[in-house]
């Protein structure tokens, strides 16, 4: 195998198999566009898995920098128009125009989607802007929800009983519910999903409470839906999540649910589940890394 790295003012990741005609494997291109939850310690081993381990070609788009806080946005969008899966770890963007198109053609090709965590809150046009729409929009477009709030603390998660004889759900530890780092989301999926996993987590503020996406009845501990399948309004297959902390990566389960949910929107048959994950040992970035005043989870 060897890593190639394409520098300019993002860096592209593309892992190549010598031997492989690669025009006949599937292209997935991570699109990674935040330093939030350090995204880049577990795309980039995801991706490499995926090349390893199951026939794919990916492209990793890695922005130099914070690009939350870039007015330039992200340079090398252009690898979604030969992408045959599209994964998306964003968090309040505000892309150019002509950057914002590459992923709404992307988009309305009807391909895949696979959603993580903070792209349920992609972008943070401000108010009055062309494109402040797809603040909430791609979070429940593209992905099956937009961001609400949420909770401290980490997230017991459980499969929903209905679900356990899902494909995506191949080789997972179904035995009894899971506790990850990272605060429970809430969320609003469409009825036509299908809910393959809640979570549950604790609030510290009840009743009414407001915040710059609306105001929310919160009671002390809440369940809500974590992981889901569905078809966007494009016809896109989608895998979305609301888990993504660095350390539910450390879990080879969770590794294999993405894994899984990767396949199934590609299209592709999910591995058995005697096939070998390899968990991903990630760390939370430092704070001199992060934005100085995050918005939200």
């Amino acid at each position: 195998m060897k890593l190639r790295l394409f520098a300019c003012f993002c860096a592209f990741f593309s892992v190549v198999q010598p031997g492989i005609c690669q025009e006949k494997k599937p292209h997935v291109v991570f699109v990674v566009g935040t330093p939030h939850y350090n995204p880049a310690s577990t795309m980039v081993p995801l991706a490499k898995q995926l090349e390893e381990n199951y026939g794919f070609r990916t492209t990793v788009i890695l922005p130099k920098g914070n690009p939350e806080k870039n007015k330039n946005g992200m340079e090398g969008l252009e690898a979604l128009k030969t992408a045959d899966v599209a994964i998306f770890y964003l968090r309040f963007l505000t892309l150019p125009k002509d950057q914002l198109s590459l992923i709404e053609e992307y988009l309305e090709s009807g391909k895949p989607v696979v959603g993580f965590r903070t792209t349920t809150h992609a972008f943070i046009y401000p108010e009055g802007h062309e494109l402040h729409a797809w603040n909430d929009g791609f979070g429940k477009r593209a992905m099956g929800s937009k961001y609400f709030i949420h909770a401290a603390g980490p997230t017991r998660v459980e499969v929903v009983q209905k679900a356990r004889g899902h494909e995506i759900l191949t080789g997972y530890n179904q035995a009894a519910p899971r506790e990850v780092a990272g605060t429970l989301y809430l969320s609003d999926i469409p009825k036509t999903a299908t809910v393959l996993m809640t979570g549950t987590g604790k609030f510290k503020r009840t009743g009414e409470v407001t915040n710059q996406f609306g105001t929310h009845k919160l009671e002390a501990e809440m369940t809500d839906d974590v992981a889901w399948t569905w078809k966007n309004e494009w016809g896109g297959r989608v895998f979305g999540t609301t888990l993504g902390h660095p350390k539910t990566f450390a879990d080879e389960n969770f590794v294999r649910l993405f894994i899984n949910g990767i396949h199934w929107a590609a299209g592709k048959p999910v591995p058995p589940a005697s096939s070998k994950v390899q968990p991903i040992t990630a760390e939370m970035e430092k704070k001199k890394q992060r934005p100085k005043k995050a918005k939200t989870g």
